[in-house]
């Protein structure tokens, strides 16, 4: 069995009640505040035990808590030639921006993608980026499925997934696409 010392402060009344048990008891059986204490705490019932070690644990998951969300912020942060990347990734598809999608930088977090506004309640959606190919994909992802969306809309192509309306478009519109992307990779400046 493992065994451990506490330490503990005694507040004023504390500290003379147990120097009066302490004159008591050492006539008694020799012990002084160290023993009595030691036997207070062994005496304890293991309801009271386990009450403090629950205690703990809520405390050690608080710091747990405390000290990961910290760690997340700490590392949720954008470098300066990342900002930069993302500024004009953002820049590039500025033309699709709306009330329902738009991109904004968060300083030091990033930046942050809006989705699906609904008055009064704000943005269904939200994404943050740190990096400036994550938040080209996403928005190129973003552009290319509403460019298929509209092409098929009120066809029977709109059942189909995003690689299927794709391959049953004319060739001419999938290098239109395809170009689209070409265009957007050359606004922001990235190469594959």
């Amino acid at each position: 069995m493992d065994s451990y010392s506490l330490s503990y402060t005694l507040d004023p009344e504390q500290g003379r009640i147990l120097s009066g048990l302490v004159r008591r008891c050492r006539d008694i059986n020799g012990w002084g505040p160290q023993e009595l204490l030691q036997y207070a705490a062994t005496a304890n019932s293991q309801a009271e035990v386990d009450l403090k070690l629950d205690f703990l644990q809520d405390a050690v998951t608080h710091l747990e808590i405390v000290n990961s969300t910290q760690a997340e912020k700490d590392a949720v942060r954008i470098t300066e030639d990342e900002r930069i990347v993302c500024r004009r990734v953002a820049d590039a598809f500025a033309e699709m921006y709306s009330l329902d999608l738009m991109v904004l930088d968060a300083g030091q977090y990033g930046f942050v993608k809006l989705q699906y506004y609904k008055h009064p309640f704000g943005f269904d959606d939200t994404c943050i980026f740190t990096s400036g190919r994550d938040l080209f994909d996403d928005l190129w992802g973003e552009w290319y499925s509403f460019q298929l969306l509209a092409l098929t809309k009120g066809t029977p192509l709109a059942e189909l997934d995003y690689q299927d309306m794709f391959q049953c478009l004319p060739e001419e519109q999938q290098k239109e696409i395809l170009g689209k992307r070409e265009y957007f990779l050359g606004l922001a400046g990235i190469s594959l």
